[in-house]
């Protein structure tokens, strides 16, 4: 007894000056409110704080002082200034009070053929997240699709007020409820729409794991304009091997066959959870439900659904309440901070990734080089061999004009130098005259088209790089360099001309002694990761052949292809397609490795590469796609004026040179002006684009624009909620 009470004496003595310490902070954080004082700060305690993993207090008392935030009342024109910096330094602004109370219909987690045989009721907790970042979670309880946490109600520290919470479901197999755990369902809120000490007390539905894709906004976004159950997703809620009587037997397999045509082969309607849990598990392209998605969401809408389905994860029931901590005004500079959206959950889901997903980085590694490299620098590049080497006689021989007249007069270079850019935004508008001044064997397309062109450039080491993208895109490999480099160079004769078509090419390439390809007439098979005419990637889900001309004209089979995500231009927004072989060809592909066998450095890297690659594909990609749909002529308003100007500019140069008195001259003055006017701005805009007064600026816009827009009108706006007395949605509406 003696031993006990002198060990808890000192845990009430650090209780009690914690207490102190918390109640001092919240009378000071009072009376600044009160006063509205710019008073040095203070550091507020964070709600949910970081434990350390050993224990132990010496070093827990570091991570404490490491979060706790400095007073936002006292600190708040860090929002304007550096709002990066202020949203992870301050102390939040608002409280939000959470108590999780119960959830309804969880869906079994069947993520194994063993659990899809014997069943397997979920053994559920909730994890919270704010900003995709975690901050506490409940208790388990087990084997029970309806289980009742009654969780204590907890208090979560908001600092910007666009956040976004997450509530996700769990179920789990470990005792500790941090390994062997498997996603329910998830639903997510934005604390901007909800009102200030008002009690919400209600049930919020449960999305599907696999919607835990993108941006948290644009998840939030979907959700709130649509219910889950609206979009009509079939997921079985029993045991989906165990036979249960030759009745229901029966009948399943008529809904079975009855859905067969609208879904994918191989995916029925009453497994198509079990497929989703498999796919995104063993997949090596982790965002395959994706398309699996989409192609459920085809099947006819008014037919009446597989038995033993749900059309959402459940609901959970929360009570909610947001609580502001600092004054009105003070309040509102929470508004110019973005949240934090930069994390693994923002393009891929680390819950579905049992395995080492190299796959993934790759495939986005190489839509960068595609993208960037082959359709743009390569292009440039093939342009300036173009010109260089005269394969138009007049788009060289006016640039040569252009420099020649610079020993007579700039006025005759700025005349038919513009004249000559401007000629050239024409040329591009045709795809005679496009094509064969951008491609090069380097981003020529792998067909009869591509192979005329690069043909057409009589360059040796042309056709060898063309000739190398055949045979890795065949999945062939290569014994002898300089053996292919010779035989390069004996495909072209005479002055471009061509004795072989693109199909003749590849079976003779088949029987080169230096050339190793697969055995068989076709590089493919069904759920080969391919790309489609060297860009689009996808997965092959069928292949049709004609045996009569397969083995003479390979490419005659038809490849039919889902693709990963849509298409970025109307041109190649399908969803899928039906395609020759010689059209999709293999992409570089990576074994998936077991998790437990890689070392953790290795996975740390390939999460921070992925994070980057997936950061310049958001940034880079865009603007590469702007700018090709210019050249392309897809913006003709756009391109209408940049000509005008070109024209106008090569016109008013002719005219200058040809009269020293003409008004050109002055225009010629005043074009200068605005041109050096311009370069000026961008300059001042690069040097001091990082200065506080810009960020300033930026940060009035950001919390005027949000105040005029300012909506809290939750739960009235969300599609997802119940009040807590309605039950259950047990049938799914049929459209209208």
């Amino acid at each position: 007894m003696g031993c006990g009470s002198s060990k808890d004496a000192p845990a009430r003595t650090v209780q009690a000056v914690e207490s102190d310490a918390q109640g001092r902070q919240a009378s000071e954080r009072e009376r600044l409110m009160e006063e509205g004082t710019a008073k040095e700060a203070s550091t507020v305690k964070a709600s949910q704080p970081l434990i350390a993993k050993s224990g132990n207090k010496d070093t827990q008392k570091i991570i404490d002082k490491i979060q706790n935030g400095e007073d936002f009342e006292a600190n708040k024109w860090r929002c304007l200034h550096s709002p990066d910096f202020a949203y992870y330094s301050l102390s939040p602004f608002a409280q939000l009070e959470v108590e999780i109370v119960e959830a309804r219909k969880l869906i079994p987690s069947v993520t194994s053929g063993f659990e899809s045989y014997v069943g397997d009721e979920p053994d559920g907790f909730v994890k919270v997240f704010v900003d995709d970042t975690f901050k506490y979670s409940t208790r388990c309880i087990n084997n029970d699709r309806n289980p009742k946490w009654q969780d204590r109600r907890r208090v979560v520290d908001i600092v910007a007020d666009r956040s976004i919470i997450r509530l996700h479901v769990y179920d789990s197999d470990s005792s500790d409820n941090s390994t062997l755990i498997d996603p329910i369902g998830f639903v997510e809120f934005c604390i901007g729409d909800i009102p200030f000490d008002h009690d919400i007390d209600g049930w919020l539905e449960l999305r599907f794991p696999g919607n835990l894709q993108g941006y948290n906004t644009d998840r939030y976004a979907e959700h709130m304009a649509m219910r889950e159950e609206e979009r009509g997703t079939h997921m079985p809620t029993t045991r989906l091997g165990k036979e249960k009587g030759k009745e229901e037997d029966k009948n399943d397999k008529s809904k079975k066959n009855s859905k067969k045509d609208d879904l994918p082969e191989a995916v029925e309607p009453a497994d198509l959870y079990k497929v989703e849990a498999q796919v995104i598990r063993e997949s090596v392209a982790n965002r395959m439900f994706k398309r699996l998605r989409r192609a459920g969401t085809r099947a006819n809408p008014n037919a009446d659904a597989p038995p033993n389905t749900q059309f959402n994860a459940g609901e959970i029931h929360v009570k909610l309440k947001l609580v502001r901590c600092v004054s009105e005004n003070t309040a509102l500079f929470a508004k110019a901070l973005v949240p934090s959206c930069t994390s693994f959950a923002s393009f891929i889901q680390e819950e579905f990734l049992p395995k080492l997903d190299v796959q993934e980085l790759l495939d986005d590694t190489l839509d960068l080089k595609i993208e960037i490299v082959d359709e743009m620098l390569f292009a440039v590049y093939a342009f300036a061999c173009y010109v260089l080497a005269w394969r138009s006689i007049i788009v060289s021989g006016l640039l040569f004009i252009a420099v020649a007249c610079g020993v007579k007069s700039s006025m005759l270079v700025y005349a038919f130098g513009h004249l000559w850019m401007a000629m050239i935004l024409v040329l591009l508008k045709f795809d005679n005259w496009r094509l064969p001044m951008t491609m090069n064997g380097q981003n020529a397309p792998l067909n009869e088209e591509g192979f005329r062109f690069v043909a057409r450039c009589r360059d040796v080491y042309e056709m060898h790089a063309y000739l190398l993208r055949m045979i890795a895109s065949r999945s062939g490999s290569i014994n002898s360099m300089q053996e292919l480099l010779h035989f390069s160079g004996t495909i072209v004769q005479g002055d471009g001309e061509l004795t072989v078509t693109f199909d003749e090419l590849l079976k003779a390439l088949r029987e080169l002694w230096f050339l190793e390809f697969p055995k068989g007439i076709t590089h493919l098979e069904v759920n080969s990761l391919v790309r489609v005419h060297d860009r689009r990637r996808g997965t092959v889900t069928k292949i049709e052949t004609n045996s009569k001309v397969a083995t003479s004209n390979p490419h005659r089979q038809q490849i039919h292809v889902l693709f990963d995500e849509e298409g970025s231009t109307p041109m190649d927004s399908a969803l899928d397609g039906v395609y020759d072989a010689w059209d999709v060809s293999v992409r570089p592909s990576v074994p998936a490795i077991p998790r437990f066998l890689v070392p953790q450095t290795i996975l740390s890297l390939v999460a921070t590469l992925q994070l980057e690659v997936d950061t310049y594909k958001k940034t880079i990609l865009p603007v590469a796609d702007s700018i090709r749909e210019f050249f392309h002529w897809r913006k003709p308003k756009w391109m209408a004026l940049v000509l005008s100007l070109l024209l106008f500019r090569s016109y008013v140069s002719f005219e200058g040179f040809l009269d020293e008195n003409s008004w050109c001259h002055f225009a010629l003055k005043v074009m200068s002006v605005i041109r050096n006017v311009v370069l000026g701005v961008l300059i001042i805009v690069v040097l001091f684009g990082q200065a506080r007064i810009w960020k300033v600026g930026r940060g009035l816009v950001m919390l005027a624009v949000n105040k005029i827009s300012e909506n809290r009108k939750a739960p009235t706006c969300w599609a997802f909620y119940k009040d807590h007395s309605e039950a259950y949605f047990a049938k799914k509406k049929k459209a209208e």
